[in-house]
Order: C-alpha cells, then sequence, then structure tokens
C-alpha cells in the first residue's frame, strides 16, 4: 500500500516578493573549460560531504554568485552532479536557489549558484 503525502509550501512569507538575482537561464554544462576563465574565485563559504562552496564573482557582469566544486571521480558521483543539475534546470522559484552555469573539467563539477 503506498500512500501519497502532500507538500504544502507556505507562501505567506511577509517579505513580500523576492526578485531573482539573474534572468532564467537554460544551463548547459560547459566541458574543458576553465572556471577561472569566467569567474574569480574568492573566499570559501562553505564545506560539506560532497564538496566545497566558494564565493565568486563574474568577470563580465561582476555579479556576485557561488561556485560549488563537486569531486566526480566516481562514475556515480558525476551522474549525481548532472541529475542535480537537471532538476534545478527544471526549477525556477523565486525560493528556491537558482543555477547560474556549469562546468565539467573530468575530475571536478563546478555549479555556479545564486549567493
Amino acid at each position: 500500500y503506498n500512500s501519497l503525502t502532500m507538500i504544502h509550501v507556505d507562501e505567506s512569507d511577509p517579505v513580500g516578493e523576492m526578485e531573482p538575482s539573474f534572468p532564467y537561464r537554460d544551463i548547459v554544462i560547459k566541458r574543458g573549460q576553465d572556471v577561472k576563465d569566467l569567474f574569480l574565485l574568492q573566499t570559501e563559504i562553505g564545506r560539506g560531504k560532497f564538496g566545497t562552496v566558494y564565493r565568486c564573482q563574474e568577470h563580465s557582469t561582476g555579479l556576485q554568485l557561488a561556485a560549488k566544486f563537486v569531486s566526480t571521480s566516481r562514475r556515480e558521483d558525476r551522474r549525481n552532479v548532472e541529475r542535480e543539475i537537471d532538476i534545478m534546470r527544471a526549477l525556477q522559484h523565486p525560493r528556491l536557489i537558482q543555477l547560474y552555469d556549469a562546468f565539467d573539467n573530468g575530475k571536478v563539477m563546478v555549479l555556479i549558484l545564486e549567493l
């Protein structure tokens, strides 16, 4: 027997509507391009089981973002990050962190995210 659980999202935040940091972008993973060509990496802002997150700034716009570095030396890790990217591409909502760009250099994938 399967029971379905309804998820309720409380949209009654008194702060009001939030504007996205940037317009929606259709992300294609940049393979073999160095993230540092387009972004200036700054201070580390978080570290966890799956990777490290740095504050970064886009060279061309000055936009402040976050760069999440995830080791993908195992095939399963790569598939998980690619799945995360696919999910984030499908979800556009002001209350969800937005994906800005993605890079893959073979051993590490980098997700550029809303700060």
